[in-house]
């Protein structure tokens, strides 16, 4: 079984602006690490699109800033949107047909990822090798991604932001899985 988890990293607020925001919710917020915090939200780790699209907006609009919203579906599916000052700018999957292929499998792979702006994500988040992030985007076939949290290490590494959501959601971090370089004491817990 792969990973299931879903997170969404903001670029300018702080840890403790974030968690007064999330106020109500079971939540847990990162420290600031490279301008940017990584929300792990209880209602989210659901993987329910709709519950991880409101979130982000709401946040993208509340802080007037960047938020990447991922989700890891048993690292086969790596999906992304991206909000600027509340607006849905971008959109990602990497393997659109999963579902599909699951129904009436052929023996054919499923088509590559859909979506993703490499130019809009470096944007975002302040990053200057959009090559190396495009690469990651439309890498498919051959010389695709085994896994979707490789893919995900990649893209944070390409954008320059934290890896503190790559392999971790909610349920993960509450069953005591701190993210990589973070201890329990690190964390702001919300509810």
């Amino acid at each position: 079984m792969g990973n299931f988890y879903v997170n969404h990293t903001l670029r300018g607020p702080s840890q403790q602006a974030v968690g007064e925001a999330l106020l109500g919710r079971s939540a847990v917020v990162t420290p600031m690490r490279d301008g940017c915090v990584v929300v792990f939200d209880e209602q989210s780790d659901d993987q329910d699109p709709d519950a991880i699209s409101r979130l982000g907006e709401r946040l993208s609009r509340q802080f007037d800033c960047p938020v990447l919203a991922v989700l890891n579906h048993d690292d086969d599916i790596l999906w992304y949107q991206l909000y600027v000052g509340g607006e849905l700018i971008d959109e990602y999957n990497s393997c659109p047909d999963y579902f599909e292929a699951d129904e009436s499998f052929d023996g054919d792979e499923p088509g590559g990822p859909s979506g993703g702006d490499a130019e809009k994500l470096c944007r975002a988040f302040g990053a200057g090798n959009v090559a190396a992030v495009e690469k990651v985007l439309r890498s498919s076939g051959d010389d695709s991604y085994v896994f979707a949290v490789e893919r995900h290490q990649d893209l944070v590494q390409a954008l320059g932001i934290p890896s503190f959501g790559v392999g971790a959601g909610y349920r993960n971090i509450m069953n005591g899985e701190s993210p990589d370089g973070l201890a329990a004491k690190d964390l702001l817990k919300v509810t």
